[in-house]
């Protein structure tokens, strides 16, 4: 099972929008075809790539509805997986990074 796979499975129930998850995958790129257990890692790193785009664009308008909203469903993804693979530690150092990751990019650029 790759990363791709694990989005498509999770995002079966409840079901996810094709289009969200359509773009979720576009965003992924090549981090789609990563082995599953990279999940947390893939799709943190896709939402932060996307932000950064999002950000430095200025895009905030409603056509970026969809951009911003697989933005936040890669990072649910990501951090759903963390809690399903890591330990409390883990999972705590998972969230303090993403956390600072993301937050870092909007205050560097807002």
């Amino acid at each position: 099972m790759n990363v791709r796979d694990w989005i498509v499975k999770e995002s079966a129930a409840p079901k996810t929008p094709a289009a969200l998850v359509e773009r979720m995958l576009a965003f992924l790129g090549d981090d789609a075809r990563r082995d599953a257990r990279d999940v947390s890692e893939a799709c943190l790193a896709a939402a932060a790539r996307a932000l950064e785009e999002l950000l430095a664009a200025g895009r905030f308008e409603r056509d970026s509805a969809l951009d911003l909203l697989a933005v936040d469903a890669l990072t649910t993804f990501a951090f759903a997986h963390a809690s399903q693979v890591r330990d409390d530690r883990g999972l705590l150092q998972f969230s303090d990074d993403g956390a600072r990751r993301l937050g870092r990019l909007a205050l560097q650029r807002v």
